[in-house]
């Protein structure tokens, strides 16, 4: 009952708030205090990221608030190149790692607006590979001893989408990458791959994080017969005006993408990191796969972009990406009586009770992020979208996050 009673709760919101205004383009506004927000205690989130920054927990930051489409707040703390003293600007890239899964869900539904397939159908109708899947019971792929069973239903498009299929980010040995690859390799070939891997769990069973966007991705390509990437710019990037935005950037665009930064398990400060691949992927302009589980960079604006596209139920830009009922149904939890940490939607996880007491974000907020330290929240109680970027992996102090959404909440009047 209670779950129901915020389900409701969430819907009324949802509709409220996209009826209430549809917002265009973003304004930098110099007056918070009417928009809603106290501008002295904006200062905090200022106070909070620059002392990240001098204490040497993060290489560099970007946060951004639009509220009611006003640009509340948009700073670049740090640097994008520390050891040449490279201070980060606003328009610098950052890799977005698991911030391509929204997106991805995006475009995939796209295609159910236009009726390719019905959520709650078996994958192997269209992606035969994936028929007979298979789950883990003991064992390993190294030590030659993996033992496995036949799983007791077919994954469906919307296991993918919600996380249930059972897939985990364990590739038992097969090489599958969680963001894209440097050398030249093709959706099908990556989804041969993981077809090989087994299941965590029997499909539908439980929410777990893994490969499951990635497969969605490549089920877009075969039923369209685009690529991901051209899918994305055609349905998502050009529409919205993402002009920065890509899987593999363009060569012109190559000094603007951030360095890599690491923190090693014993060290409470970041290095260089020294792996090749996580400096360069979004280089590899010759490389046809596009990962649609953690392949795009790109800015935090365009980003933005596209969370006030959700807010807004569907437009941005005055073009039409979604449908009010679409989005409605993509940002309410579909994990009802399935074992969870969070609620979860087609996308995004939805902030619950738990969330709000800890760092106030809204009841029925959807959120993201990604594994280098990009994270988003969009709330439809606020009409607002909050973003935070930085890029350093791996990403192991998630209290930066909780405490940058204090920063923001408490500021509001």
């Amino acid at each position: 009952m209670k779950r129901l009673v915020g389900t409701l709760l969430f819907i009324v919101l949802f509709y409220n708030t996209s009826i209430s205004q549809s917002v265009q383009g973003f304004v930098k506004t110099d007056n918070p205090d009417a928009i809603g927000f106290d501008t002295e205690r904006l200062k905090k989130i200022d106070n909070l990221l620059s002392g990240y920054v001098n204490d040497g927990i993060m290489p560099n930051a970007l946060s951004l608030v639009i509220k009611d489409g006003k640009i509340i707040h948009f700073s670049a703390y740090g640097y994008s190149d520390v050891e040449k003293k490279i201070a980060v600007k606003k328009d610098d890239i950052f890799r977005k790692a698991s911030q391509t899964k929204a997106i991805t869900s995006t475009v995939l539904m796209t295609l159910f607006e236009e009726n390719w397939f019905m959520l709650d159908e078996p994958i192997e109708k269209y992606l035969p590979m994936f028929a007979h899947p298979r789950v883990y019971v003991s064992g390993s792929a190294k030590e030659g001893n993996l033992v496995t069973r036949p799983a007791n239903r077919s994954i469906t498009i919307r296991h993918l989408l919600t996380h249930t299929s059972g897939y985990g980010y364990d590739a038992f040995g097969e090489n599958i990458r969680g963001v894209n690859y440097i050398e030249p390799t093709t959706s099908k070939e990556v989804m041969e791959r993981l077809a090989r891997v087994p299941l965590m769990h029997d499909p539908g069973e439980r929410f777990t994080y893994g490969f499951s966007t990635d497969i969605a991705g490549y089920l877009a390509e075969v039923l369209t017969g685009k690529s991901l990437g051209t899918l994305m710019k055609e349905r998502v990037f050009d529409p919205l005006g993402m002009k920065d935005t890509y899987f593999h950037l363009p060569k012109e665009k190559h000094s603007r993408l951030v360095k890599c930064y690491m923190r090693t398990s014993d060290s409470t400060r970041y290095v260089l990191n020294s792996d090749p691949f996580e400096q360069t992927f979004p280089f590899a302009t010759d490389q046809p796969y596009n990962g649609g589980g953690g392949g795009l960079c790109g800015t935090i604006e365009d980003y933005a972009k596209f969370c006030q596209m959700i807010l807004n139920g569907g437009e941005f830009n005055n073009r039409r990406i979604l449908g009010r009922r679409t989005v409605e149904l993509m940002c309410t939890d579909q994990l009802a009586g399935i074992p969870q940490n969070h609620p979860f939607s087609l996308g995004f996880e939805v902030t619950d009770f738990n969330r709000f007491k800890r760092s106030m974000v809204s009841e029925g907020s959807v959120k993201w992020g990604g594994a280098y330290g990009t994270d988003y929240i969009i709330d439809r109680k606020e009409n607002m979208i909050v973003l935070l970027y930085t890029n350093i992996v791996p990403w192991v102090n998630p209290n930066v996050q909780d405490r940058f959404h204090i920063a923001v909440y408490q500021s509001l009047k």
